[in-house]
C-alpha cells in the first residue's frame, strides 16, 4: 500500500491477475464481471460459497484465535510485576497457558479502545480448541503438533539451546527466564552518564539487555504464523482435483479453506487494500467496515505481519508496496481456487498462475519480516551511538537497546521457516542457508552493552572496540539482507 491519504481507495489488482477465464460452471461469488463472461477477482477478501448459495466460503477463525492468544500473552507480560517471594513455577504456568492451555472457556483480554469485539467474549467463541503449541514449527515438544513442519528437521539461531532443539524449547526458555526475573527480588541497575546507577524497572528485561516480551511475541509471529502460512497451508497440493471437493459439510472446498488459513495467519483485514499504510502503522488499523456497530476480529482488524508490511511501506523512500503485493497475491490465488471449487479442478494454466501467486505471497510476506529486521538493526545501531564513554546515556538508552535488539533477533529467527526463502531456494546468487545461520550467530544471544560486554562476557579489548565491532557486524548483516531480498539501498539506510 502506498503512503496515501486515509480516504484513498487503492487500485484494483494488476491486469495480469484480475481477469481469469472461467472453465464453466459460473463465476465466483462476490466477483465482478467484465461483460465477456470472464469473472474478475473481488477487491476485498470476500468470496461467496460455490456450494451453498448465499453463504460465505471464507473461514479462518482458528488463525484469528491464535493471533489473539499471542496478543493476550503480550498483555500478560506487560502486566507482570516483580513478585519477591513468589513462585516461578506459578508464573510459568500462567504464561504457558497462552501457549498450550485450554482457552476455550476463558475470556480474552484483547481490546480496542472500548469497541465491542466479536466473536466473544471467550477464545472458544472465536474458534474452539486452538493452541499455539499445536501449530508451532517442529511440534509441541511432546511428540504432538506440527512435528513435520520444521524444514530439514533443523532449528537454529539461539546458541544457548542444546542441539537438536525445537522452537517450543526457545519459547519455554524465554518464559522460564521471565518467571525467574519476576521472583528474584532484584531490579538490575545500569551505569548511566556521569557514573550514576539507575534501576531497569522492567521485569521482562534482564541485565544483559534482552527484552523477553519482545522476543516472545516476535518469535511466535515467525515460528507459528509465518511458518504455518508459508510452510503448511500454501504448500497444499492444489493440483489434486479431490482437494477442490467440498470440505466435509462446510460451504467451501478443502483447498479454499487451506488458502484461507494461510491468509488468516498473514493477519490482514479483508478490506486491507482500503487502508492507507499510515492507518495500519498507527492507531487506525481496524474499522467497522460493515457498519454493524461491532469490530469483527476475523475480518475488520489487522494483526501481526500484515501490520509490519504496512509499517515498512510507510517508511520506504522508494515507495515499496509489500503490503498490497502480498494481499493481491492472496486475493488472486483465492479467486482461482474459488473458480476451481465451482468447476472441480484447475487447468494447467490456472495451476501455473496459482503457483506464481503462492511464490509472490510467501516471498513478499518474508520481505516484510526481513525489512523489519533491517529497521531494528538501524535502531540498535542508533541506540549504541548514544553510549557515552562506556556508559548508557540514561536508563531509557538501555531499555531502548533491549527492546530494539529483541525485536531484531526475534523477527530474524523467523526467516528460517519458509521453503520459498531466498536463503533456501537458490534464487539469489551467492545467498544460501549458511548466510542466514551466520547472520543469526552474528547477532548473538544478547546485545553488546555500553561497557562492551555481551551476555555477561567482558570484551577482549576496550569497550569502544567491542561496540564498534558489533556495529560493523550488524551493518554487514544488513548488507546480507539487502542482497538476499533485493532491497533498495535508500530503504535499507532509512527504514
Amino acid at each position: 500500500m502506498q503512503n496515501i491519504p486515509a480516504s484513498f481507495v487503492k487500485a484494483t489488482l494488476p491486469a495480469l491477475i484480475v481477469l481469469v477465464s472461467a472453465c464453466g460452471g459460473g463465476g465466483g461469488g462476490g466477483s465482478a464481471n467484465n461483460g465477456d463472461d470472464n469473472p474478475a477477482a473481488p477487491s476485498t477478501y470476500t468470496f461467496e460459497s460455490q456450494i451453498t448459495a448465499g453463504e460465505s466460503s471464507v473461514n479462518y477463525g482458528g488463525q484469528t484465535a491464535r493471533h489473539i492468544l499471542i496478543e493476550d500473552l503480550v498483555i500478560a507480560l506487560q502486566g507482570l510485576s516483580e513478585q519477591p517471594g513468589g513462585t516461578a513455577s506459578t508464573i510459568e504456568t500462567d504464561l504457558t497457558f497462552y501457549v498450550s492451555g485450554d482457552a476455550d472457556n476463558v475470556n480474552y483480554n484483547y481490546s480496542l479502545d472500548g469497541e465491542t469485539l466479536v466473536p466473544g467474549p471467550t477464545f472458544g467463541n472465536i474458534s474452539a480448541g486452538k493452541k499455539l503449541s499445536d501449530k508451532i514449527a517442529g511440534g509441541d515438544g511432546l511428540g504432538g503438533g506440527e512435528t513435520g513442519k520444521l524444514i530439514g528437521g533443523e532449528f537454529f539461531g539461539w546458541s544457548e539451546l542444546s542441539s537438536p532443539s525445537l522452537p517450543i524449547d526457545l519459547v519455554e526458555l524465554f518464559i522460564e527466564r521471565i518467571a525467574a526475573e519476576a521472583v528474584d527480588g532484584i531490579d538490575p541497575s545500569v551505569i548511566t552518564s556521569g557514573g550514576a546507577s539507575a534501576n531497569i524497572g522492567s521485569v521482562t528485561v534482564d541485565a544483559f539487555g534482552r527484552d523477553y516480551r519482545q522476543l516472545v511475541q516476535k518469535f511466535l509471529l515467525g515460528a507459528v504464523t509465518f511458518s504455518q502460512g508459508t510452510n503448511d497451508y500454501l504448500q497444499t497440493d492444489f493440483s489434486d482435483d479431490t482437494n477442490h471437493d467440498q470440505d466435509g459439510d462446510a460451504p467451501y472446498s478443502f483447498a479454499e479453506h487451506k488458502w484461507d488459513e494461510a491468509f488468516g495467519y498473514f493477519g490482514a483485514a479483508r478490506d486491507y487494500n482500503d487502508y492507507s499504510d499510515a492507518e495500519i502503522a498507527g492507531t487506525d488499523f481496524y474499522k467497522d467496515s460493515n457498519n454493524d456497530g461491532d469490530i469483527d476480529l476475523r475480518s475488520e482488524v489487522n494483526f501481526g505481519n500484515a501490520t509490519n508490511c504496512a509499517k515498512r511501506d510507510a517508511g520506504s523512500t522508494t515507495n515499496t508496496d509489500f503490503s498490497k503485493t502480498t494481499f493481491d497475491a492472496f486475493l488472486a490465488g483465492r479467486f482461482l481456487i474459488s473458480q476451481a471449487a465451482a468447476n472441480g479442478s484447475l487447468s494447467a494454466t490456472e495451476l501455473a498462475e496459482l503457483n506464481g501467486h503462492i511464490e509472490v505471497a510467501a516471498k513478499t510476506w518474508e520481505k516484510c519480516i526481513a525489512a523489519t529486521v533491517v529497521h531494528y538493526i538501524n535502531d540498535v545501531v542508533g541506540d549504541m551511538g548514544n553510549f557515552n564513554n562506556g556508559e548508557f546515556a540514561d536508563v531509557n538508552n538501555f531499555l531502548d537497546l533491549a527492546k530494539h535488539w529483541a525485536e531484531m533477533k526475534g523477527f530474524a529467527l523467523g526467516l528460517q521457516f519458509s521453503p520459498n526463502s531466498p536463503f533456501r531456494d537458490g534464487s539469489v546468487t551467492g545467498i544460501d542457508l549458511d548466510d542466514l545461520k551466520d547472520l543469526l550467530d552474528t547477532m548473538g544471544v544478547a546485545p553488546v552493552l555500553a561497557d562492551g560486554s555481551q551476555a555477561g562476557t567482558a570484551p577482549s579489548g576496550t569497550a569502544q572496540e567491542a561496540i564498534d565491532a558489533y556495529i560493523a557486524d550488524l551493518l554487514a548483516v544488513r548488507a546480507t539482507l539487502q542482497t538476499a531480498y533485493g532491497f533498495d539501498s535508500q530503504d535499507v539506510e532509512n527504514w
